[in-house]
């Protein structure tokens, strides 16, 4: 199985597009955080919201307010191109059926397409955050955040436990699109599931309803920077995303089991 997964990986972080994704994840973060010190230069201290108004405090939180600005949009495109094309990259190019010639079960391939997808989606956003904390603390320094008008005191050990755990998070949150991706295998689908979660969740005449979307509980560990304190909404979100996986993940090995491959 390891050896399985170590060719699938390799294979993968090889694709040109994948590079390209890297770069992107790497450059993006860091022409943000330039332009926000842009901003502080010319006196704006004021402007911006939320993460990004206390990110030119401290480095360290340049990438708690980089993850915010991505895990919307950015990072679930990503997520759903490396979970989406898992299977179905291999079928488009005829590659499927000859990697099912090989003695090796569906369900174990699946699993390892599966891993492999989930890796990186994990490296993307851990690649996300250190781009952002060494852009950070290159521009801003390595501080404590102190802001007396709201009562914000963090230390510099806290806030890279945070980060971490924060990073940890978004990359957790996205299981379930892993999963969804495994199942569809097919990129439009997969991120129109969660573009689709986000605006329902919007809706509150849902009411609770909302509360099983896997994108309504992706934000809850932004509590930890602008309000200093762990939300109860992160054991909740965990759970969403794991009852995804074990639902979606069950329903994809059931059906490429069962599938006929012509490609």
């Amino acid at each position: 199985m390891i050896s399985l997964v170590r060719t699938e990986f390799t294979k993968a972080a090889r694709r040109t597009r994948t590079l390209v994704v890297g770069a992107l994840l790497v450059g993006l973060p860091a022409l943000i955080v330039f332009a926000l010190h842009q901003r502080n230069n010319v006196r704006q201290a004021n402007a911006g919201e939320g993460l990004f108004r206390l990110a030119r405090q401290s480095g360290l939180l340049v990438p708690a307010a980089v993850l915010g600005a991505t895990s919307g949009f950015l990072l679930v495109v990503i997520a759903a191109t490396f979970a989406g094309d898992s299977v179905a990259g291999d079928s488009a190019w005829g590659n499927l059926r000859y990697l099912l010639m090989r003695p090796v079960p569906r369900g174990r391939l699946l699993v390892a397409k599966a891993t492999v997808a989930g890796l990186l989606i994990w490296v993307s956003t851990f690649l996300v955050a250190l781009a952002g904390l060494l852009a950070g603390i290159a521009l801003f320094g390595a501080h404590p955040v102190n802001v007396v008008a709201i009562g914000l005191q963090i230390s510099e050990k806290t806030l890279m436990l945070r980060v971490l755990l924060s990073t940890a998070y978004v990359a957790f949150g996205f299981t379930a699109l892993l999963a969804l991706g495994t199942f569809f295998s097919v990129l439009t689908d997969t991120a129109g599931v969660y573009i689709v979660s986000e605006i329902l969740d919007g809706i509150t005449q849902l009411g609770r309803v909302r509360y099983l979307f896997p994108t309504h509980y992706l934000d809850s560990w932004q509590s930890m920077f602008t309000d200093n304190r762990y939300s109860h909404d992160m054991i909740a979100g965990v759970l969403v995303q794991v009852g995804y996986l074990v639902v979606f993940g069950t329903l994809a090995a059931v059906y490429f089991r069962r599938k006929d491959i012509r490609s």
